[in-house]
C-alpha cells in the first residue's frame, strides 16, 4: 500500500513532465502521418482499343494497390508512452542506479594565463559512487617521445590536502600552476606533452590524457 502511495504521489509531483513528453510523443506521431506519400486511389485507366487482342496475347488487369496500414501506429504511441513512463518511474525508485553504478569524474582542464602565458592546470574530482574515496597526492607528468619525467604535487597553494576523502555526491576543486615545474627544472621545457594522474589509497589510478601544451588555447 505505501509502494502505491509513493507511486501515486510520484505521478502527481511530476504530471507536467509527463503530460509534456507525452505531449511530444503524439505531435512526432501526429507529423509521421504528414511525412507519409499519398496513397493511390486504385482507379483503373482506361484506354481506347482499336483493335482486339490476339487469341495469344494477355490482357493485364491492373490491381488495386493495398494501402499502407495504420494499424500499429496506435500500439507504437502506447509504446512510447509506457517507456517514458517507465522511466520516471526507475529514476523514482531508484532502479537506474542499480542498473548502471555511478562513477567517480575526473576531469583535468589546461589553460594558460593570458597575462604572462603560465601553464594553469584545473583538477576536478567528483565522487558519484555510493561509497567514500580516499585519494593520494596527485602527480604530473611530462613527455618528450618515449621520455617521461613525473613529479608528485605535495601541496596545492601553500596547502597539504592530502590523503582527501571524498563522501558520496562530494568533489573537490584544485587550480595547480603547472608553470613553476618549467621554471625550476632545466631541459624540462622540451617535454611538450603533459598529464595529470591521480590515485585512491585502494591503489586504483586515473590518468588524463596527454595534452599538448603548445595546443592550450583557453585563458584565465
Amino acid at each position: 500500500m505505501k509502494q502505491l502511495n509513493d507511486f501515486l504521489s510520484f505521478l502527481k509531483k511530476n504530471r507536467l513532465i509527463i503530460y509534456l513528453l507525452l505531449g511530444i510523443a503524439l505531435l512526432l506521431q501526429v507529423c509521421s502521418y504528414g511525412a507519409k506519400p499519398p496513397v493511390a486511389t486504385g482507379e483503373v485507366a482506361i484506354e481506347d482499343v482499336t483493335s482486339l487482342p490476339s487469341d495469344n496475347s494477355v490482357v493485364q488487369i491492373p490491381e488495386n494497390p493495398t494501402p499502407n496500414g495504420n494499424d500499429n501506429d496506435f500500439g507504437t504511441l502506447m509504446l512510447m508512452a509506457i517507456a517514458v513512463l517507465g522511466f520516471f518511474v526507475a529514476k523514482r525508485f531508484g532502479l537506474l542506479e542499480k542498473a548502471f553504478p555511478r562513477v567517480l569524474i575526473f576531469r583535468v582542464i589546461h589553460l594558460k594565463n593570458k597575462t604572462n602565458g603560465n601553464l594553469v592546470i584545473k583538477i576536478f574530482l567528483l565522487n558519484k559512487t555510493d561509497k567514500s574515496i580516499s585519494f593520494n597526492n596527485p602527480s604530473i607528468a611530462f613527455f618528450k617521445g618515449s621520455q617521461k619525467r613525473e613529479f608528485v604535487i605535495k601541496n596545492i597553494g601553500g596547502l597539504n590536502y592530502f590523503p582527501l576523502t571524498l563522501t558520496p555526491g562530494t568533489g573537490q576543486r584544485f587550480t595547480i600552476d603547472a608553470q613553476k615545474f618549467y621554471t625550476n627544472i632545466d631541459n624540462l621545457d622540451e617535454y611538450k606533452l603533459v598529464q595529470m594522474a591521480i590515485s585512491t589509497t585502494s591503489g586504483k589510478t586515473y590518468k588524463s590524457i596527454k595534452w599538448p601544451t603548445w595546443l592550450i588555447l583557453r585563458r584565465i
